[in-house]
């Protein structure tokens, strides 16, 4: 954002010249006449005086005095407020606390962060170490309350053509379908070449941990050959990734913030699910035999973009190991042939 533009003595004087001979001047032609944004202008005018109030003069003097520098610190000067500040943060009372007190009281108020800057720059006579919670000697600084920022997720634009192209098998999406009100999910996974679908129950909730139990037990059913990679959207359910891929030798990938679009085939998918899985429905008692009934079944029907033959098929012809098939299913409260 670039730098609010500074105002001119002269500037000011046309300002005022035009104001006197037009007090209803518009802000943008009192900018043309000045070379300021209109804004600038607007700002300038209604902060000293207004339309019928301003004067140059007077507002130069009021710049002038607002940028003398260097500043003292309000804190700096020995009287009441510093006595009470000081024997304040020597009874353990925060910053904000204090300031709040001030501000409830009607007095002289003095924001947190003054007391902070005080504080660090020893301008009370009291240690940081003797009335500040964290205890730190020395403040640090903004950047550094930020440098532990997590590194860079490996982004899908990064993903191989062989991937985006499923030209291999190997590769696989997962999701989770959100039960209700928040509070369960199922683990949902397919490959995206074959579209073969595994769903995995998730008792224990959908915290990091217990995501990373289910897919563990997930790829554990999975030949080692086929284990290439598999693409995430943004969720912090995804959070011991590094792990999952340290532990299958798995390649992971994540979509750009907002856009689970980009992983679409699970998107899809997860679209059919939601029949036997309506929104609002309790997911954390399910019974894993059912939601493998559902897999089943799906894996089972023929597709038209696998040229009219199975997941099943397509996945058994890459080596890979089916579900068990449960005899039944129920969806919805009917009893459907596996």
């Amino acid at each position: 954002m670039p730098a609010r533009a500074r105002v001119s003595r002269d500037q000011r004087d046309l300002i005022d010249a035009g104001l006197t001979e037009d007090r209803e001047m518009s802000w943008t032609e009192l900018g043309r006449r000045t070379a300021l944004c209109r804004t600038t202008v607007m700002r300038e005018v209604t902060g000293c005086g207004g339309r019928h109030g301003y004067s140059a003069v007077r507002a130069d003097d009021a710049a002038a005095k607002r940028a003398k520098r260097p500043r003292g610190r309000v804190l700096g000067e020995p009287g009441p407020l510093r006595d009470r500040v000081t024997a304040e943060l020597r009874a353990h009372r925060s910053p904000a606390a204090i300031a709040a007190d001030l501000r409830a009281d009607g007095g002289e108020g003095v924001c947190a962060e003054t007391i902070y800057a005080s504080v660090y720059d020893r301008t009370l006579e009291v240690k940081p170490s003797e009335c500040l919670r964290r205890k730190r000697a020395r403040r640090r600084r903004r950047q550094e309350r930020h440098a532990n920022k997590r590194p860079a997720l490996p982004n899908i634009s990064l993903r191989p053509a062989a991937v985006n192209d499923r030209a291999e098998v190997g590769h696989f999406e997962m999701d989770l379908i959100i039960g209700a009100h928040n509070r369960s999910a199922l683990l949902t996974a397919q490959e995206r070449l074959t579209r073969y679908l595994w769903l995995v129950t998730l008792p224990e909730g959908y915290l990091a941990e217990s995501v990373l139990a289910a897919q563990s037990e997930l790829f554990s059913q999975v030949s080692a050959h086929l284990l290439g990679s598999v693409t995430f959207d943004q969720g912090s359910e995804w959070a011991e990734w590094e792990t999952l891929a340290a532990t299958f030798g798995l390649k992971a990938w994540f979509c750009d913030p907002h856009s689970p679009w980009q992983r679409g085939a699970i998107e899809n998918t997860n679209g059919h699910l939601r029949h036997w899985f309506p929104r609002g429905t309790e997911l954390a008692g399910l019974d894993p035999a059912e939601t493998d009934g559902v897999a089943h079944l799906l894996n089972g029907q023929r597709r038209r973009s696998l040229g009219w033959e199975s997941a099943e098929q397509r996945w058994i012809a890459a080596g890979g190991v089916p579900l068990c098939s449960p005899s039944v299913t129920r969806s919805n409260g009917l009893i459907i042939a596996a």
